[in-house]
């Protein structure tokens, strides 16, 4: 039998859906119900989404990186010995589209498989539409032209980076925009206190040491240095006012009639 590998303490390794999770959403993303009608939750706008016919394909948080970039393609004429060029724009802009962030958490592999699905299906004659509200005012008809996903090999995480170039092919009608509601401030947190409450025991005529109060109060005198540690404060300004209230004779020491001990 081979031996095992050793395990690393510490060290997470990359398998798919298994592990801790680092993808915890702290507010509500929102939804997308069908093409046109999705709502932004807590976020500031809806999510970007992809459409190829009746499937939808919704990234999992909102707009991360996005290029929007185009070039015209020229028709031009060079003369010898000139200095400029005659020509004409032959067509006006072939424009693209790029998307680039990050899938998180245990469900980066799904998120990355269900877009590999849409992308490499085939589409109808407006290709696919992509709706990013913020960021695109309009649906925005396009191709796929390349696609990339990577996963570095010192991530310690299951999330996977991507990066998605689209061509445009036209725009469609208005894409509504609402803004999302904030989220809560974070909720106050009630807790319960650890141990016994603060109790307070007042010196009276035949009780007036800390050994005296010890018994008293836990039924055992050598506890008294319980009511130092609980009455440090009090102790610290007694001791700088008296000179008999050194350390050694302490627990001896008589206090007032009516000072207040905590226990």
């Amino acid at each position: 039998m081979a031996p095992r590998p050793p395990v690393i303490e510490g060290v997470q390794r990359w398998k798919p859906n298994t592990g801790q999770d680092p993808a915890r959403y702290l507010v509500f993303p929102g939804s997308v119900l069908a093409p046109g009608r999705h709502s932004p939750g807590n976020l500031r706008h809806a999510r970007p989404y992809l459409v190829n016919g009746r499937t939808i394909f919704v990234f999992p948080i909102g707009v991360e990186g996005f290029r929007r970039s185009g070039q015209a393609i020229l028709g031009l004429r060079h003369y010898i010995g000139d200095n400029a060029a005659d020509g004409m724009t032959v067509h006006y802009e072939e424009g693209r589209i790029t998307l680039n962030g990050t899938f998180p958490g245990l469900t980066a592999q799904q998120n990355m498989v269900e877009l590999l699905s849409l992308l490499r299906t085939k589409t109808s004659g407006k290709g696919l539409v992509l709706y990013a509200p913020g960021v695109f005012n309009k649906e925005q008809f396009c191709l796929a032209e390349n696609w990339d996903f990577t996963h570095e090999a010192d991530d310690r995480t299951h999330s996977i980076d991507y990066t998605l170039t689209l061509v445009k092919l036209g725009e469609g009608p208005k894409v509504k925009d609402p803004h999302g509601v904030a989220a809560p401030a974070t909720p106050g947190r009630k807790t319960v206190p650890k141990g016994k409450p603060s109790r307070i025991f007042t010196i009276k005529g035949n009780v007036r040491t800390l050994r005296n109060v010890a018994w008293k109060v836990y039924g055992d005198a050598s506890k008294w240095p319980q009511l130092v540690t609980l009455n440090r404060d009090r102790l610290a300004v007694l001791q700088s006012t008296s000179a008999q209230s050194s350390a050694h004779n302490l627990p001896y020491y008589r206090f007032a009639i009516g000072t207040k001990i905590r226990y």
